[in-house]
C-alpha cells in the first residue's frame, strides 16, 4: 500500500508523499509513525524544501535511505532528524549541517553528528569545528566537549580509514565477474571461487571466459564449469540442471549462490596504529584529548579483538596529551549485546537502530598527562554504552 504512492522518481523527492508514505508503515505503533511523520517535517524545514530535489539529481547518499522503503530506514529518518534537531542549539551547528548537505562530505557530517548527538546526550556541551593551538600553529579539531557539571574541556579528532589499495583491487576483481552473474538472476545459479586479484588484463580475460560460458548454459540449459588453475574455479546451471550444481559445489565445499573472493592480507591494527599517530597531531598537547576512528574492516578481519586491544593500547600509550582512543565499526545484521573489559578498555557491541551492529573498542589511557575526574571519564564510557 505505501509503495504505491512511489510511482516515479519525483516521488521520492516530495516531502508531502514522504509524509504520507510515514503513515503506511508496516510494523509501526501509531506513535512511530507520527515521529517518522513528524521526522520528514523538522528535515524538511531544515535542510530546504529543494534539498531533496537537488540531492537525487546529483547521487547526494542521503538518497539511499529515502528510496529504500524498509523499515530500519525510516528509524534512521527518525534518529537522523532527532540528533539534528537536539545539536541546532550547539555551537558551530550551521558547520555540521553544511557537511551534511554536501554530497561528498555526508558520510563525515553524519558520523559527527552521531557522536556529537551521543556525547551531548551523555551531558557534555558541544562545539563543532573548534579552533585550537597546536605545536605547528592552529588546528581545527571536529569537536570539543565540556562537561555542564566541572566544566572541564576535551577536544576530539573523528577519522575514518578507507578501504586498502589492496582490499580495492580484490573486490574488483570480484565485481567485474560477479556483475555479469547476477544480469542472470533468477534464470541462471551458480557458485565459484576466484584465487587472486587479477590484473586488468587478465581479468579481462576472464570476464570474457565466463561470459561465454554463461552463453552456453544459456543454450544447452545445463550445467557448465570454468576452472583455471590457481585462477578460478565456477560452476553454473539453469534451474532444471541445479542439482548437478549443488553436488559440484558440495565436492569444494561451496554453496550455490556463492561466489568467493580472492583473499587479501591487510594488517588492520597496523594501520589503526598509524591512524592514531597521524590524528594526535591534530590536538592540543595542554588538554586532555579523544581520538575516534571508524574502521569497519579492523572487526571483520580481526579473530582475537582481545589481542587487538593489547597492540593498539601500546601505541595509545606513547601520547600523554590522548585520554581515549575510540575504534568503531557498524553493519547489517543481528547480535547479542556484547560488553567485556580487557584491563581498563572496553569491548562493546549493541544494536541501536535495527539491523544497525555497532561495534566499539574504547582504549583508555591509564598514562594521559592531564588529570580529568572520575565523573567525566564515566560519562564517556556511557555515551557510548548508554545511547
Amino acid at each position: 500500500m505505501g509503495e504505491a504512492i512511489f510511482q516515479r522518481l519525483e516521488d521520492c523527492y516530495d516531502w508531502d508523499k514522504l509524509i504520507q508514505h510515514s503513515q503506511t508503515l508496516e510494523g509501526f505503533t501509531p506513535f512511530e509513525k507520527e515521529k517518522c511523520k513528524r521526522a520528514f517535517r523538522f528535515l524538511r524545514e531544515e535542510l530546504g524544501e529543494e534539498f531533496l530535489k537537488v540531492a537525487f539529481t546529483e547521487g547526494h547518499p542521503i538518497c539511499n535511505y529515502i528510496t529504500n522503503l524498509a523499515p530500519w530506514t525510516r528509524r534512521w529518518i527518525i534518529w537522523f532528524a532527532e540528533a539534528l534537531e537536539e545539536l541546532k542549539g550547539q555551537e558551530n551547528y550551521s558547520s555540521l549541517l553544511k557537511r551534511i548537505k554536501n554530497r561528498s562530505k555526508f558520510e563525515e557530517g553524519i558520523l559527527i553528528l552521531g557522536l556529537s548527538f551521543r556525547f551531548l546526550k551523555a551531558d557534555f556541551k558541544i562545539t563543532i569545528d573548534p579552533i585550537a593551538e597546536v605545536s605547528e600553529g592552529r588546528k581545527t579539531p571536529d569537536l570539543k566537549i565540556i562537561d555542564v557539571d566541572t566544566g572541564e574541556e576535551l577536544f576530539v579528532e573523528i577519522s575514518r580509514i578507507h578501504r586498502s589499495e589492496i582490499e580495492k583491487r580484490a573486490q574488483q576483481t570480484t565485481e567485474a565477474i560477479t556483475n555479469i552473474l547476477w544480469q542472470s538472476i533468477p534464470f541462471l545459479h551458480f557458485c565459484g571461487r576466484i584465487h587472486k586479484t587479477l590484473s586488468k588484463k587478465h581479468l579481462s580475460e576472464v570476464v570474457r571466459k565466463v561470459e561465454e560460458m554463461v552463453e552456453k548454459v544459456k543454450k544447452d540449459k545445463t550445467f557448465h564449469e570454468l576452472i583455471i588453475d590457481d585462477v578460478i574455479e565456477i560452476g553454473i546451471a539453469t534451474e532444471e540442471d541445479i542439482e548437478v550444481l549443488r553436488k559440484w559445489a558440495l565436492n569444494r565445499r561451496l554453496q550455490v549462490g556463492e561466489l568467493i573472493g580472492p583473499s587479501f592480507d591487510v594488517n588492520e591494527t597496523l594501520r589503526t596504529k598509524r591512524t592514531i599517530e597521524k590524528e594526535q597531531k591534530q590536538l592540543p598537547q595542554k588538554y586532555p584529548n579523544i581520538v575516534i576512528i571508524r574502521n569497519n574492516n579492523l572487526f571483520f578481519t580481526t579473530r582475537d579483538i582481545r589481542k587487538a586491544i593489547s597492540e593498539l593500547e601500546e601505541e595509545v600509550y606513547e601520547y600523554p596529551h590522548l585520554l581515549f582512543v575510540i575504534i568503531l565499526g557498524e553493519h547489517l545484521g543481528i547480535t547479542q549485546n556484547i560488553l567485556f573489559m580487557k584491563n581498563q578498555h572496553v569491548y562493546l557491541e549493541k544494536s541501536s537502530i535495527e539491523p544497525i551492529v555497532e561495534k566499539y573498542i574504547i582504549l583508555f589511557n591509564r598514562f594521559c598527562g592531564h588529570k580529568i575526574s572520575p565523573a567525566v571519564i564515566t560519562k564517556i564510557y556511557n555515551s557510548f554504552k548508554n545511547y
